[in-house]
């Protein structure tokens, strides 16, 4: 009981539940037409988007108009947006499903090299144990063979590195059972491993 009541008082879910009630307050703003208010949630959650949104396309130019499309949509669309709920997975299920659009519609991905001349920094993203792979010339091997993985792949393989969600929020995400976001995150790391085998032989 005594362990309990620390957990609920302790610092992190105290901070979490702040956030939230703050961030509530800014959704239902931003439903009455603050758009100051919509401003602000666009710049707490701008980066994170772009990460997970990048993770999926490959492309800067794409990655850049799916994210600004996905903020106008949610805009139009926020009065229906249901406040008891978290803002940002509503969010980037707009964006996903955008993106998604966007990977059907397109055949050719956009090279690293001419990402990383418009100012893109791959290593700038925060990939956890991934790390390793991501040192000079390696994170142009790593996107591209992460590009070249098939988007139902890729898409969990995004959402558990980059996003750090764990196997039932993914199956949840996605709508897809959790033993699916095994299998399919199974093979994805396969496919990585064959195709970076040379790369992960020398950690």
């Amino acid at each position: 009981m005594e362990r309990s009541i620390r957990e609920e008082s302790s610092p992190e879910r105290v901070n979490k539940a702040y956030e939230g009630v703050a961030e509530r307050k800014l959704v239902e703003a931003a439903q009455n037409g603050d758009h100051k208010a919509f401003g602000k949630l666009v710049r707490a959650h701008q980066k994170r988007l772009f990460r997970y949104i990048y993770g999926l396309t490959g492309s800067f130019d794409s990655t850049e108009d799916i994210v600004q499309d996905a903020f106008i949509k949610a805009f139009n669309a926020i009065k229906t947006f249901r406040t008891e709920y978290a803002f940002y997975p509503w969010l980037s299920t707009i964006a996903r499903n955008l993106a998604y659009n966007h990977i059907r519609r397109e055949e050719k991905k956009q090279s690293l090299e001419d990402l990383q001349d418009k100012g893109f920094d791959p290593v700038a993203v925060d990939l956890g144990p991934l790390d390793a792979l991501l040192e000079g010339e390696n994170n142009k091997r790593f996107y591209k063979a992460l590009m070249a993985m098939p988007v139902k792949y890729r898409s969990v393989f995004v959402l558990r590195h980059f996003e750090g969600m764990d196997y039932a929020q993914i199956a949840s995400y996605l709508k897809i059972p959790p033993g699916t976001v095994d299998s399919r995150l199974y093979r994805a790391r396969q496919i990585l491993m064959k195709d970076l085998a040379d790369l992960l032989n020398e950690w």
